[in-house]
């Protein structure tokens, strides 16, 4: 969900004006082994790794995340065509039930920040913001690394 819209729904939810409408706090969330795999300066985009646990008792929608140096993100995913033809597609949101755990791994799962505007190092801890259609923001720190930690 862009920005502008998500405060908008914040505001109106805030107000009690979207009837039926809920946001769970972040706290039912666990952010673990979050990374991002470094890449060169000019880089125009960079992926992000992590875990996602859901302890709360309500399913939540991953829809995306945000990132103070990224100009957009977008949750990516590879698979393997009937072909065998490896392919790639973006993903609108990923449902985790009460329970389930989400793995976003290289070769499979991935967060893709892009039109960077200030490339973080290896070595570097950044802040990243993952964004959920009915739940409330979780911010965590992402390591800059070149491989998996």
């Amino acid at each position: 969900m862009p920005r502008t819209l998500r405060v908008l729904r914040d505001a109106l939810l805030g107000a009690g004006l979207l009837a039926g409408a809920t946001s769970a706090p972040a706290d039912d969330l666990t952010l673990d082994n979050a990374w991002l795999r470094a890449v060169p300066p000019v880089a125009p985009a960079m992926a992000g790794y992590f875990d996602l646990y859901n302890r709360g008792d309500r399913s939540v929608r991953l829809d995306g995340a945000e990132a103070r140096f990224a100009g957009a993100a977008e949750l990516r995913e590879f698979s393997t065509g009937a072909d065998g033809q490896r392919l790639e597609r973006g993903l609108q949101e990923v449902r985790l039930d009460p329970g389930d755990r989400l793995r976003f791994r290289p070769g499979r799962r991935f967060l893709q920040l892009t039109r960077l505007t200030d490339v973080p190092r290896a070595g570097q801890r950044v802040e990243v913001c993952l964004t959920f259609s009915n739940h409330d923001d979780l911010c965590g720190e992402f390591e800059v690394r070149h491989s998996a930690p």
